[in-house]
């Protein structure tokens, strides 16, 4: 099974929720701090983990006024 990882950027608005908040959040999904561009990382395998992180990630940053940028690549 190929291993994939999901790149996470935010960026934070000061009018928005607290950046500690929106990093529990994130580290409640299953993100892991990344060292580097991006702030955290996720592993996942197939297509549908990779549409389900997005769709979690999303919601999870809805109204937040966060916004946010993914990368991916294969390990």
């Amino acid at each position: 099974m190929i291993s994939m990882k999901l790149y996470l950027k935010l960026y934070f608005n000061s009018e928005g929720m607290p950046t500690l908040e929106i990093i529990k959040r994130a580290r409640k999904m299953g993100f892991r701090p990344s060292v580097g561009y991006y702030d955290f990382v996720i592993d996942f395998h197939t297509p549908e983990d990779y549409s389900r992180i997005l769709d979690e990630l999303h919601n999870m940053l809805k109204g937040t006024k966060a916004l946010y940028t993914v990368m991916t690549r294969e390990d």
